[in-house]
């Protein structure tokens, strides 16, 4: 049962730091379009994956599971959530202070 939890949550760090990187890249580029679309699809199947998780660990395991793991998977999402998105806002910052920079400086030559 260990293994199992840990490769389902392994897969969803990667799934939500592979949308990370795709949204920052995305905002690095100064591309437009579907900013967010990457990471809210994520987070969505990353959550809807941890509710089948904490499904077939109750099924194999019991109810101990059940209460342990869906509170522990509504919180993980939350944290994760609020810190990336936290952490793109602050990329998106740099970003929009970088161009007002530079357009600054076009503005004075």
């Amino acid at each position: 049962m260990f293994l199992f939890l840990t490769l389902s949550l392994a897969a969803s760090l990667a799934l939500l730091f592979g949308a990370t990187e795709i949204e920052r890249r995305a905002i690095v580029g100064r591309y437009t379009g579907v900013n967010g679309l990457a990471i809210l699809c994520c987070f969505t199947l990353s959550f809807v994956g941890s509710l089948v998780v904490v499904a077939l660990a109750t099924v194999w395991g019991g109810w101990g599971y059940l209460l342990h793991l869906l509170p522990g998977t509504i919180l993980y999402h939350f944290f994760m959530g609020v810190s990336l998105v936290h952490g793109l806002q602050k990329t998106s910052e740099r970003v929009a202070l970088e161009d007002q920079a530079m357009r600054r400086g076009a503005a004075f030559a």
